[in-house]
């Protein structure tokens, strides 16, 4: 008994720092020496559960306020991404702009990142919405999730299969479950698919990019990749919705 309820402090105290570095949330820190490397990051998925409940939500709220205006479901993706940007501090956006800046000095490439991928998600997530009510709200809440444990797999991958790595895939990759059979019972089998296709196609083609530019696999460029593999989620859900 006094093991279980070990586990579950460490589990408790494990996501809640993932929570805090996912959505800028007051957590209770836990000692160094207790969060091993690997040991929030594998909660980073479940927190993005978070960012997508919420992001579902206001779609939902914004969706019944405007039903039958033809720009309802763009102005509720406006609303949705205002809301997520709002309870994650735009962490991950800063860091695009940041990395797009150091990869291109004055080139104008953050200012350009800034604008394509919230646009592609706002309009992927319109069209979604467009289609189907349920399909864009299951989507909205496993976009994030999915996106978040796509970083994870690139670190792993880039550690070349470190054991300790290995386990924070596997766990991360168990948060993914539910909401992607949700949006493939929800969104049908094809939206599902398509999304995590999206998702594949992002996530090689940004890290066949990275690899030919200075620098390690670093938080800028994982940041980078959740938001591109985002993005594609939503723009492989309206596909297939």
């Amino acid at each position: 008994m006094t093991a279980l309820r070990d586990h579950l402090n460490l589990f408790a105290r494990r996501f809640a720092l993932a929570l805090h570095r996912t959505a800028r949330l007051p957590a209770s820190a836990a000692p160094a020496d207790d969060d091993r490397p690997g040991g929030s990051e594998r909660h980073l998925p479940g927190a993005g559960t978070l960012v997508g409940l919420l992001a579902a939500f206001v779609f939902a709220v914004f969706g019944l306020l405007l039903r039958g205006n033809p720009a309802g479901p763009a102005v509720a993706a406006v609303a949705s991404l205002f809301a997520v940007l709002v309870l994650t501090g735009a962490a991950n956006e800063s860091a695009v702009f940041r990395l797009a800046e150091a990869l291109a000095p004055r080139a104008g490439h953050g200012v350009i990142a800034l604008v394509v991928l919230p646009a592609a998600r706002i309009a992927a997530v319109a069209a979604t919405g467009t289609v189907s009510e349920a399909g864009v709200l299951a989507a909205l809440l496993a976009g994030p999730v999915v996106s978040r444990f796509a970083p994870l797999l690139a670190a792993h991958w880039a550690a070349h299969g470190a054991t300790e790595d290995a386990a924070t895939v596997r766990v991360a990759a168990l948060w993914c479950i539910v909401p992607v059979l949700l949006l493939g019972f929800a969104g049908g089998l094809p939206c599902a698919l398509l999304a995590l296709a999206g998702v594949a196609a992002a996530w090689i083609g940004l890290l066949r990019f990275l690899r030919h530019r200075p620098g390690g696999f670093d938080a800028a460029r994982a940041a980078a990749l959740q938001q591109a593999c985002e993005a594609a989620f939503y723009l492989g859900a309206s596909l297939g919705a």
